[in-house]
């Protein structure tokens, strides 16, 4: 048996939880959900509004009295930020406790700037605007079109954002602003983003393939992201497919896209449109029939293996490309699947949520912030 002040604390983090996912609540209500007795929610209840995580919530229709009062979590006790690194600049999100956002605010990275210290002016601006000091962030998570070492914390992978490389990301980023700061490969998030609310909901084994300017696979295995040894895990732009075969991204990514486009007579600047005006149509004519077919085939060429290897449930045609393919490139590619291999998973476009990375970012830091929170309730007061 536990001693007393682990056994506080593990009824802390039940009670915050249930009031974070289900309050407001009773006390009543938290005795069921914490499974304590009357006079240990009492104590708990005490707790937890001295320490600022819970507060009261008005009273349930009846009228007032202990029985009615109801009890919420303090979703201002305390404050994460999202950032999205890309080559094009920046940009954040702060929300609090709850998940609610708070502020939002993009920037670019000047030239000759320390990128970190932008990461720092941005979030300095972000916390204007959500009405708080950039002091009262408590966690902070980066996501970044890289792979991050685990152990070095460098990024690979990154030769569009050369700004980033040759140091240790998280640690200068958690020097600078003064708080803990995780770093995650942006496709990673993106697939979290799906796990979360988007197309995988539910499924343990996923794998998505994300198009866009470059190509790269992230997987979920047994209920978890997976990541590699070196943090490298689905880069696939430089993966020749086949003995001496073309690289991986030079045939899915932008401008492989046109060039297959090109060859089936079809001229178009922008795989996004040329996709998005090909979904759906009924009377598709032969070249852009022809040319999903083959972009289909090239789809597949790519992802047969990590799809044999990995068998999951769900595959998720992702990024730009992917999304813009929609049912119809989704369909071709599972059946060309099913022809290969004797796995059979479902295929779908990937949902294209706006902000992903930023999103997925801000759900790593909240899920963080509420552990270092919710584990020690009595010092957050002090803190």
């Amino acid at each position: 048996m536990g001693s007393p002040s682990a056994l506080r604390k593990l009824n802390d983090r039940v009670a915050l939880y249930a009031l974070l996912e289900s309050g407001p609540l009773s006390r009543h209500e938290l005795e069921s959900a914490a499974s304590v007795s009357r006079p240990a929610a009492a104590e708990l209840l005490r707790r937890l509004e001295e320490s600022g995580l819970a507060r009261r919530a008005g009273h349930r229709p009846g009228g007032p009295g202990p029985q009615a009062q109801l009890w919420t979590i303090n979703e201002r006790a305390a404050f994460a930020a999202g950032v999205d690194v890309s080559d094009t600049g920046l940009d954040a999100v702060i929300s609090d406790l709850g998940g609610t956002p708070l502020g939002e605010a993009k920037t670019t990275v000047e030239p000759g700037e320390d990128p970190v210290h932008a990461v720092k002016r941005l979030l300095t601006a972000t916390a204007r605007r959500a009405g708080i000091r950039r002091s009262e962030i408590r966690q902070v998570a980066v996501g970044i079109s890289g792979s991050v070492d685990p152990e070095s914390g460098t990024l690979s992978h990154a030769e569009h954002i050369a700004e980033w490389t040759g140091f240790d990301v998280a640690a200068r980023l958690s020097e600078t602003l003064g708080v803990p700061v995780t770093v995650e490969n942006d496709v990673k998030l993106v697939l979290s983003d799906e796990a979360r609310r988007g197309r995988a909901v539910g499924c343990d084994e996923v794998l998505l393939l994300w198009m866009g300017h470059g190509i790269s696979i992230a997987a979920i295995t047994g209920g978890r992201l997976q990541r590699g040894f070196h943090g490298s895990a689905g880069e696939m732009t430089f993966v020749r497919v086949g003995p001496d075969g073309p690289f991986a991204g030079r045939l899915l990514a932008t401008e492989g896209v046109l060039e297959l486009a090109r060859s089936h007579g079809l001229w178009a600047s922008d795989p996004v449109e040329l996709l998005e005006s090909a979904r759906g149509a009924e009377n598709r004519a032969e070249a852009i029939g022809g040319f999903l077919t083959a972009f289909a085939g090239r789809i597949v060429d790519v992802l047969a293996p990590p799809v044999a290897l990995i068998d999951p449930e769900l595959v998720i045609l992702g990024g730009e490309i992917g999304v813009a393919g929609g049912a119809d490139l989704a369909e071709l590619v599972r059946n060309r699947l099913h022809e290969l291999l004797a796995l059979r998973p479902r295929v779908v476009a990937g949902t294209g949520h706006a902000n992903a990375v930023r999103q997925g970012a801000l759900d790593d830091a909240l899920e963080r912030l509420r552990q270092a929170v919710f584990d020690n309730a009595r010092d957050i007061r002090a803190s």
